[in-house]
This record gives C-alpha cells, sequence and structure tokens, in this order.
C-alpha cells in the first residue's frame, strides 16, 4: 500500500484553528481563518500525493501581505498573498465546492518583485470582495502551526 507522508498532519491545520476560535477575542471574522486553514492543508496534501504540485512549501510563509474571500452557502472562493521567509512573494488562490474541500482546487504562483499583486484576469472576483491587508489572525495561525 502507497502511504503519503504529510508535511504536517491534516488534523494538525484543524486542530490550530480549533485553538484560535477557542482562544478568539469576541467578533473575530472566521472567514479567511478557515479559508486559509483549508488552502494549506490541501497545498500541504497535494504536495505529499505528487512531490513538487505547488512550488510551496507551507513551512517557508512568513507572512501573509493581502487576501480577498467569500463563503457563499458551503462554497468558499479566496486568495492570499504571501511574503515567504527568502523574501520572494506568492499568490496563493482556492475554491471549494462544498465545506468539507472535497472538491477543491488550488493554485499556486510566484508574484514578480516589481509587483505588489498578482495579474489576475479582468473580472476577477478579487475585484468584486476587494483585497484586506491587515489580517493578524493568519499570521497568528502560522506561528501556532509551525
Amino acid at each position: 500500500m502507497d502511504q503519503h507522508v504529510f508535511e504536517r498532519s491534516p488534523a494538525k491545520y484543524r486542530s490550530v484553528l480549533l485553538q484560535i476560535r477557542r482562544d478568539a477575542r469576541p467578533g473575530l471574522d472566521m472567514l479567511y481563518l478557515s479559508g486559509f486553514a483549508e488552502t494549506l492543508a490541501s497545498i500541504d496534501r497535494e504536495n505529499a500525493q505528487k512531490p513538487g504540485s505547488h512550488d510551496l512549501n507551507v513551512r517557508a510563509i512568513a507572512r501573509v501581505l493581502r487576501a480577498w474571500g467569500d463563503y457563499e452557502g458551503d462554497a468558499w472562493a479566496g486568495g492570499f498573498v504571501l511574503e515567504l521567509f527568502d523574501g520572494r512573494r506568492v499568490y496563493v488562490e482556492s475554491r471549494a465546492d462544498s465545506p468539507d474541500w472535497g472538491m477543491a482546487s488550488v493554485s499556486v504562483e510566484a508574484i514578480p518583485p516589481d509587483s505588489d499583486l498578482p495579474k489576475l484576469p479582468l473580472r476577477h472576483d478579487s475585484e468584486l470582495y476587494g483585497w484586506v491587508e491587515y489580517l493578524p489572525e493568519l499570521d497568528d495561525y502560522l506561528r501556532r502551526l509551525s
């Protein structure tokens, strides 16, 4: 039987998310946190199943610079601009059609050094929902995850 080794246990992503929910200040918006946790878990899972699927090691993420996101019913769509420890920036976008993320897609692309945002098509969902730049709960999530 083929056994895949994950960078982290898939349960670790949800465990840290639950810790943050438990410790959260009243009114913490879980929209970005939930989407971010599931996105990172998907990247790790896909890289474990097929090494090099995504040019991103979750442990290389230094901080989240900005994000956009939306939950419509049980579906998620969102993106994150991440700064890596080596100074590079990447854009990670994810979509899921159900809360269990069974039918999810994730993409990772490098952001050119001379750009603050990824080059996205016109009328991309990020235009509709807008970018949020200060999300300290996502950086807290990364710290707790490591």
